[in-house]
């Protein structure tokens, strides 16, 4: 074991470096609602709720399913969910370290800009590792496996990861061993949700509220353009080189739609700066003789930011975090109003999570108000539950910032019933 970290002494030390400066890094970021989203799907776990029963979201459960027990173990704080997810990001890099020593570094300074603690992160490891098991004949029951692992983790994504398996279609043994692993793993997550009476609510906020998310959340824009060109770019290259990695390659851009917003292009060209930097050598190069400035300026302008933002919300959740003053000032207005007494109070916000964390606020099905989050017909559902809360209670809904926000999943109906 000593001889095995002496020969790999480099390689260790530049790994430590890295989960250190994805930790930092993503620590020092101001709050978002994805993060607050991630962080209290997997709170949840911890805190012993059911997925879809207890709680709504729209992605598959083995994301917060892991990252909660883990948690659960560990602690619920939120530097623990960092660690936990600087490590998803750190598997990633050892496989890309694995698939290509070379670019490994001009990689990093890439892909430590897109760790954002989610689920999506999760995702990318996927990709890079099926990479990995394809271009080393590795078995086709693991390779099954982490098809459905990735299915787990976002629906969509493992549906189109699945698709470079078909290349093999004239080997029907080879498919059926990747299908079985599939099947298998999700008759075991079915009979969990069967047991705990959330079948129902699984399939509905998980598969049919997809519906409800394609339609109406379309924003094609800029990014639309560039994903296409990217596409007929990755098309073109497989045409000519016939290299296996491009089909994965290419099924991962459908991690860009339908929102077509910067953070999910960045996320889905991940596996696409892989193949450019292994194609074109001098490029990495160049990165490595400009890495003080890709790495060192955005981490310090962070550090400057977390010194100087003030003040800082201490509660045990969010210990030597910063709260932006608009949240804190919320915050603070929210248990001055109520005197800490939420017993008929319901929010209705778009980040509920963040107010009820910060609180200490049991979560309820009304916390993620975002049109595809809420099941099939989702916002005619939520207008019923919101019809049975019973009279005397208080709801809490913020149209100002509703209105400001520039994002899709704006639940209109709900909106309008509630201010009419």
């Amino acid at each position: 074991m000593i001889e095995v970290i002496k020969r790999n002494k480099k390689a260790i030390l530049f790994f430590i470096f890295c989960y250190i400066m994805i930790f930092i890094f993503n620590f020092l970021r101001p709050i978002d609602m994805d993060l607050m989203w991630n962080y209290g799907f997997s709170k949840n776990i911890s805190d012993g709720l059911i997925m879809y029963k207890d709680f709504n979201m729209v992605i598959t459960p083995l994301y917060p399913a892991i990252t909660g027990l883990l948690m659960k173990v560990l602690s619920d704080n939120l530097i623990v969910f960092y660690l936990i997810n600087a490590l998803y990001a750190l598997f990633t890099l050892i496989i890309v370290y694995k698939l290509d020593k070379r670019i490994i570094f001009p990689f990093f300074i890439y892909f430590i800009f897109d760790t954002a603690p989610s689920y999506n992160t999760l995702s990318v490891f996927y990709i890079f590792l099926l990479i990995y098991l394809e271009k080393h004949n590795k078995s086709d029951y693991l390779i099954g496996l982490i098809i459905s692992l990735a299915f787990l983790t976002k629906s969509s994504i493992g549906i189109f990861l699945a698709l470079p398996t078909l290349y093999y279609i004239k080997k029907p043994k080879k498919i059926l061993k990747r299908i079985l692993p599939v099947i298998i793993t999700n008759l075991l997550v079915i009979a969990y949700f069967y047991l705990n009476n959330a079948l129902f609510d699984y399939i509905n906020f998980a598969f049919l509220g997809l519906l409800d998310f394609r339609n109406g959340n379309g924003n094609y824009n800029i990014i639309t353009l560039l994903t296409i060109l990217i596409i007929i770019y990755i098309i073109r290259e497989y045409l000519k080189t016939k290299n296996f990695e491009l089909l994965y390659i290419l099924v991962f851009m459908i991690m860009a739609y339908p929102l077509f917003n910067p953070s999910h292009f960045l996320t889905a060209i991940i596996p696409l700066v892989y193949y450019l930097l292994k194609k074109y050598r001098k490029i990495n190069n160049l990165i490595i003789k400009t890495a003080p400035i890709f790495i060192c300026l955005p981490i310090l302008a962070l550090v400057i930011n977390y010194i100087t933002c003030n003040p800082k919300y201490d509660n045990n959740l969010f210990k030597y975090r910063y709260l932006q003053n608009e949240y804190m000032s919320d915050i603070e207005a929210i248990k001055n109003y109520f005197h800490d007494d939420y017993s008929n109070v319901y929010f209705i916000l778009m980040n509920s999570y963040l107010y009820k964390l910060s609180l200490n606020i049991p979560i309820n099905e009304f916390d993620l108000p975002l049109k595809g989050n809420l099941g099939y017909n989702g916002e005619e559902e939520l207008i019923k539950k919101i019809k049975e809360i019973k009279d005397g209670s208080i709801i809490v809904i913020n149209n100002a910032y509703y209105e400001k926000q520039k994002m899709v999943q704006k639940i209109n109906q709900v909106k309008k019933y509630m201010i009419t």
